[in-house]
């Protein structure tokens, strides 16, 4: 897939918003999420309502994260949790080298890891929406084509390698309505997470086919 050189545009990092997430076509909760750009750092808070099948049985769970970022999107700390049947939690601190990060499962033992990753590492963890919209706040719109980035998931203890690439301006359906959205694609090993975002840089869909997985923004 070939990508388009889009328009520049400084995105605006502030932003608000909920998100209906969809699993096989089926609604499974909503996480809502504020993004706040500070003088000397860039908060980012969420919070989830959803329920999960595990083990036949439908779980509801609520989580919370906390993500602190400097004015240039590299990480500075990050903190999950998830509360319901089964809690959880997990911190990390990427302003040491190697990153730390603490887990504590959801059988009460206490896990901790470091971590080698790169200082700009691009931090998109499960179900955190927003993550995405950090995310392509770091393609640089200017060069365009596909850009590559690395990539950790803290709730998998998992790095990588992502790419992102813009695709083009694209017409496509959000609550019913027609609207025009920029397209991104953004591949993670064998996965495509495709993301439309508005001409202000907020994300407004996420649809990854393979994990049969929607995310799509709530009308205000």
């Amino acid at each position: 897939m070939l990508g388009q050189s889009p328009t520049p545009i400084a995105p605006d990092l502030n932003d608000h918003g909920t998100f209906e997430i969809y699993s096989a076509g089926k609604s499974i909760g909503t996480v809502t999420f504020d993004i706040r750009v500070r003088s000397d750092r860039i908060e980012a808070q969420g919070e989830g309502h959803l329920q999960v099948e595990q083990g036949g049985k439908t779980l509801t769970v609520q989580t919370t994260s906390n993500f602190v970022l400097d004015p240039q999107l590299a990480p500075i700390s990050y903190t999950w949790s998830q509360k319901g049947s089964q809690s959880s939690h997990l911190s990390a601190d990427f302003r040491s080298q190697p990153a730390h990060v603490r887990y504590k499962q959801v059988n009460g033992r206490e896990d901790r890891r470091d971590f080698k990753l790169a200082k700009d590492v691009v931090v998109l963890d499960d179900n955190e929406i927003h993550d995405y919209e950090l995310a392509l706040a770091r393609y640089d719109q200017v060069k365009a084509g596909p850009q590559v980035l690395t990539g950790f998931t803290p709730q998998e203890a998992l790095p990588g390698v992502i790419i992102i690439n813009y695709v083009g301006p694209e017409q496509t359906t959000l609550n019913g309505d027609k609207v025009m959205l920029r397209h991104f694609a953004l591949t993670a090993e064998t996965t495509q997470i495709n993301l439309w975002t508005d001409d202000q840089g907020h994300l407004q869909l996420v649809s990854a086919v393979d994990l049969q997985f929607q995310a799509a923004r709530k009308k205000e």
